[in-house]
């Protein structure tokens, strides 16, 4: 475990983007543009079927429309949301592949960033594995944080058993985040032993590669990603509200379109973040004692193993 030093890490940052940035950031800056436009779309369409359902039920409680009209508008409620969530895994994959990316950039000097290398390491990707993987992740943090909702629920009318409960629900979410942060590298550098595996696996070595490195990476992204940005937006997004309370367009516009294009712009640093962080810890840690314990045998997988036992 080798923790990583914040000034060589902005200084190696800020070197690797010497000329590759604008390559970057066209193919990263317009997934994220066009992702943006189809959730907005597709939550624009989901609401108003939720509106229409909700008025088709009222209306068959006067007798003004009939039972079907509520099926045919669930339906289309349906189709929405498994759009909805089939735009979210695409986007998912997409930026498994930005990272991918970079991380190739910086073991290998001649990598560059653009479209034509996010393109190949997104049809390399085993989105099958990468779904589980992102659900594994999902589901662990839902279920790490429900004891504490339901808490919060049964005291609702307690203010201060509330505000408790979300306090150390988000510090809950931030550490098991921390911890499952390497789980896409480790799974991207151990592919091939994932076969006919179970994904959670890489957030049980992701959370052993992180031990003593969780505050050392948290450090890094606050500084370099949160920081950076959250100034940014408070100054423009700030601009846009003022244009809000003195009802002036040209500051409503302003400032929220310039807050808007400077997340895009600092999203090549966000991934690059990432990669880097790992590219730098994994020489120092043993991947394979990382994984020890985790992958079943082929024997144990085939149940040859049984076989053998019962003979």
């Amino acid at each position: 475990m080798k923790k990583v030093s914040l000034k060589d890490f902005i200084n190696e940052l800020k070197s690797s983007f010497k000329g590759e940035y604008t390559n970057a950031l066209w193919p990263i800056g317009g997934f994220f543009i066009i992702f943006i436009a189809l959730s907005a779309i597709l939550m624009y369409f989901f609401q108003s079927i939720a509106s229409s359902i909700m008025m088709n039920i009222m209306m068959v409680m006067y007798g003004m429309t009939s039972a079907g009209a509520i099926g045919m508008a669930l339906l289309e409620l349906i189709v929405a949301l498994v759009l909805v969530l089939a735009v979210d895994f695409f986007y998912g994959f997409i930026q498994a592949a930005f990272q991918y990316t970079y991380l190739e950039r910086y073991r290998n000097q001649d990598q560059k960033v653009t479209a034509s290398s996010i393109w190949s390491q997104y049809k390399r990707l085993n989105k099958n594995q990468l779904w589980r993987l992102a659900l594994y992740i999902g589901l662990y943090i839902f279920l790490w944080t429900l004891p504490l909702d339901i808490v919060a629920g049964i005291f609702a009318r307690k203010t201060a058993v509330v505000i408790i409960c979300r306090v150390l629900n988000l510090i809950l979410v931030i550490w098991k985040s921390l911890q499952y942060s390497q789980a896409y590298f480790l799974y991207n550098d151990q592919r091939p032993e994932f076969l006919g595996q179970s994904m959670r696996h890489a957030l049980t070595a992701s959370k052993r590669f992180m031990k003593g490195l969780k505050w050392n990476y948290l450090l890094v992204v606050i500084v370099t990603v949160v920081l950076p940005v959250v100034v940014w937006v408070a100054i423009f997004g700030g601009l846009g509200y003022y244009g809000i309370y003195t009802a002036t367009n040209f500051w409503i516009w302003f400032g929220f379109i310039v807050a808007f294009l400077g997340i895009i712009a600092w999203l090549p640093v966000t991934y690059a973040t990432t990669a880097l962080y790992y590219a730098k810890t994994e020489p120092s840690q043993n991947l394979t004692s990382v994984f020890e314990g985790t992958f079943k045998s082929v024997e144990e997988l085939t149940g040859q193993d049984k076989k053998n036992t019962s003979k």
